[in-house]
Order: structure tokens, then C-alpha cells, then sequence
């Protein structure tokens, strides 16, 4: 919390008062400032958010509405385009949550498939997917800020995006244009070795990155969209605990297949 320059502040009459479990705050506002929206006797836009707890912490609901001085009238303002950021959020869940995750455990956990390169085939097409995916929900993306009338990475998790839709193109490219795989007996070429540690370096960076995107993004809808609290920390706790999951199964089920070879 950051309060503002007593030099800039200029309520007066404020108040705030706990009564009968609710906090109860008041205060006289001008209406016409300078560097500041000016308030109308019409209709006016207004926020409200209220936290959990008496002192001052995150905000567990918050909305829009307007109100019109006047007449004394309000309406609920609704942020628009919610089943398209919901889209957002779903196609690349899947995407990183849950295809790209298995693409790696594929590879990871090869000694348990068959032999003769099934692992390879099926990590190939649950990354080919997965980038599909990530394709469309970028798309869905920049189309739905473009219908907001909204700068493009404008904020971390916009750019964050952007940055990862480049790496996971040169990280597609480089597979496809990967060194020969030496036949057994022979020795891997230093291309190959130093070709290995990039694809892998690369992935892992990709895939810690998904996991922050992801969570993010539960957090900016539950703000653009006003969703309850124990709604949003119900999500948020599955979330977790899948990724958990996906991350055990690749690190212990890695470790356990070096180590025993």
C-alpha cells in the first residue's frame, strides 16, 4: 500500500469507523480537481474493492459500477469479452499445463515405453499439439486486445507471452533442423552435444515460464472480472497442485532413470 503525499491529499471529514463486523469509511471529495477525473452530477465511474480483514491487504473482490449524482441511480459495470479471456486461459492450460508437461515426461521416462522410438514419436506430437494450442490462444489474445482498443504488451504477462512465443518457434525450428543422432557405438559430434544442452535449456526455461503465465493470468481475470475470492483460491490451489505434480513426476522420474543407468 502506498498512501498517497499528504501534500496531495485533499479529503477532508474522513472517518472510519468498525461497526457490527463491517468497516464503515467516510469522506468529503471535491469534485473538480486539477490532474484529476472530474466528478459530474450525471453519471460517473466508479470502483469499489473491499479486502478480508480489517487492516490493509490484498483486495478480495472488487467491481465497476455507475452511478449518477443526480437521480442517486447506480448500475453494475461488467468487464466485456469474458468467455474470450476464458478461452485465453483454458486452450493454453492445456497447452502448458498438461500437453507440453507429458511431451517432457515422454522423453524423461522413455525406459518405460516400448522400444524403437515410440517416446520420440509421442513427445513430437504432444509438443506439435501443444504448440497449436499456444498458436490459437496467442491469436484469441491480440485479437481480444485489439476489439478492447488496448495497447499490446503492455503489462509483464503480455510480454512475458510475446516471449515466449518467440522462444517456442526457435525452440520448434531447432528440433526440426537438430543434428544427426549418432547409431549406437558412435560418438555424439560436439554440434550435438552443445544442440542437447541448448533444446534442453531452452524447454525448461519455456516450461517454468508457462507455469508463471499461467498463474498470472488467474490472478489478472480475477481482477478484470471481479470473481469471489474463495472461488479464485479454490482455482488456484488445484492449479498448483497439478503443476506439483506434472513438475514431481518429471524430476523424481528423471533423477531415478539417470541415476539407475
Amino acid at each position: 500500500v502506498q498512501p498517497m503525499p499528504q501534500e496531495q491529499q485533499t479529503l477532508t471529514d474522513a472517518s472510519t469507523v468498525f461497526q457490527n463486523g463491517q468497516t464503515i469509511m467516510k469522506f468529503t471529495k471535491i469534485m473538480k480537481e486539477p490532474g484529476e477525473v472530474e466528478i459530474l452530477f450525471g453519471d460517473n465511474d466508479f470502483l469499489w474493492a473491499h479486502g478480508s480483514a480489517p487492516a490493509l491487504t490484498y483486495h478480495s473482490a472488487r467491481s465497476a459500477f455507475v452511478l449518477n449524482l443526480s437521480s442517486g441511480a447506480a448500475q453494475e459495470v461488467t468487464a466485456p469479452n469474458k468467455g474470450l479471456w476464458l478461452a485465453h486461459g483454458v486452450i493454453l492450460f492445456l497447452a502448458w499445463g498438461v500437453f507440453v508437461p507429458f511431451a517432457v515426461q515422454a522423453s524423461l521416462l522413455r525406459k518405460l515405453l516400448p522400444e524403437g522410438g515410440i517416446w520420440f514419436q509421442i513427445h513430437r506430437g504432444l509438443n506439435t499439439i501443444s504448440l497449436a494450442l499456444f498458436i490459437a490462444g496467442f491469436a484469441i489474445s491480440v485479437a481480444t486486445t485489439n476489439k478492447e482498443e488496448q495497447p499490446h504488451f503492455s503489462n509483464p504477462h503480455r510480454r512475458m507471452g510475446l516471449a515466449m512465443f518467440i522462444m517456442a518457434i526457435l525452440q520448434v525450428i531447432g528440433g526440426i533442423v537438430r543434428p544427426h543422432n549418432p547409431l549406437e557405438g558412435e560418438k555424439k559430434k560436439p554440434v550435438r552435444v552443445g544442440w542437447e544442452v541448448g533444446h534442453r535449456v531452452l524447454g525448461v526455461s519455456l516450461l517454468a515460464c508457462g507455469f508463471w503465465q499461467m498463474y498470472e493470468g488467474i490472478l489478472l481475470y480475477g481482477v478484470k472480472y471481479s470473481t469471489d475470492e474463495s472461488d479464485e483460491e479454490a482455482i488456484t490451489i488445484a492449479y498448483w497442485v497439478w503443476i506439483s505434480v506434472m513438475i514431481a513426476v518429471m524430476v523424481l522420474g528423471g533423477a531415478f532413470f539417470k541415476f539407475r543407468n
